[in-house]
């Protein structure tokens, strides 16, 4: 009867072996822009797309983008996918989405009222302003609603006032603010919604407490476009016509610091949602990033004649630009997406 063939011993191999040949792929660590490294923050990307504004939110991760030509759109901000139109049938000129994303609020061209949707009901009414429509925008706890406005007065060129009123979410007016001169007013809310900042095109911005209207400060410098509060809600960001950037104490109304951007006319400013770099923009002139503490440049990048907005991404990691190759925002539009270049 034949022998049976000799079995071969089997090789252990150790333990820590067999798991390195199963460990995954080390994934790139994703890296927010921050003061360390600014410098190398550079093109990742180019959309071809149209945006008059863009705001971060209501959702995580996801960007708000008004065209008024195109109208409203949610997108992923990651890949700037479209998720959803919040607005249909209408072509807003500004807009503000309440933060836990049920309330949006709109004017449209050569109307004098706000309209606010309720996106869970899907109905709306109407805010009846008389006067013409600036911009809007909700408190952090979505249960307010500021909105500007602006009489110009037809018996005197650049005559007139601009005023704020403040909205229950039902449309109840709960207060106006003090008026200033004749202007483009941009309501912007604190973060723990206590303070409400106004900028105005022609004048001062000015500081309100929330909870009674009370006038609180006047900063004292003329011509503001864009205004934003730091994370914190200790520092506001001011960018002027002169193209001035400018950081003031919100406790005090005293300037801290200010700067010359280097554009014409600075349009934009964000803060970086870690609060440790500024990003502006604005026509004929780079887009730059700011080290707050002493509103020094970290970064100067090239950009087309207009760039309207810019703003950071939820984690840091990028922002994005709208902007146009010539002053009439005619030509070139489009979308460009900044980082490092490990983030692509």
């Amino acid at each position: 009867m034949p022998c049976c063939p000799r079995l071969m011993p089997v090789l252990a191999l150790p333990a820590v072996a067999l798991v390195a040949f199963a460990a995954p792929v080390p994934k790139v660590a994703v890296v927010p822009i921050s003061a360390m490294n600014a410098a190398q923050v550079r093109v990742l990307d180019e959309v071809d797309r149209r945006a008059d504004r863009i705001t971060r939110g209501p959702g995580k991760g996801e960007l708000t983008v008004l065209d008024r030509t195109a109208g409203v759109e949610v997108l992923d901000e990651n890949t700037l996918r479209p998720l959803r139109k919040p607005v249909k049938d209408a072509h807003p000129i500004t807009l503000a989405t309440s933060p836990d994303g049920k309330l949006v609020a709109w004017t449209e061209r050569n109307k004098t009222t706000y309209t606010v949707l309720r996106t869970d009901t899907d109905k709306s009414f109407d805010i009846e302003l008389k006067d013409d429509p600036d911009h809007a925008a909700f408190s952090p706890d979505s249960k307010l609603l500021a909105i500007g406005s602006t009489f110009w007065d037809p018996r005197a060129e650049g005559a007139g006032h601009t005023e704020v009123r403040l909205f229950d979410a039902t449309g109840k007016l709960l207060r106006t603010l003090a008026r200033s001169g004749a202007g483009s007013a941009k309501p912007v809310f604190s973060p723990d919604g206590k303070t409400l900042a106004v900028s105005n095109r022609n004048y001062e911005p000015r500081l309100f407490d929330v909870a009674t209207g009370k006038l609180l400060h006047v900063l004292d410098k003329k011509m503001t476009q864009e205004v934003a509060f730091s994370p914190d809600g200790k520092v506001l960001a001011t960018a002027h016509v002169d193209g001035t950037l400018a950081l003031w104490d919100t406790a005090t109304g005293k300037e801290l610091r200010s700067a010359a951007s280097g554009c014409k006319e600075l349009y934009s400013v964000d803060w970086s949602p870690k609060g440790d770099v500024l990003v502006t923009s604005g026509r004929q002139g780079p887009i730059v990033v700011w080290e707050p503490g002493r509103l020094a440049k970290l970064k100067e990048l090239d950009a087309p004649a207009w760039v309207i907005q810019v703003r950071f991404v939820s984690d840091s990691t990028r922002f994005i630009t709208s902007s146009a190759l010539d002053l009439s925002a005619k030509s070139g539009r489009k979308f460009t997406i900044w980082g490092l270049p490990n983030n692509k």
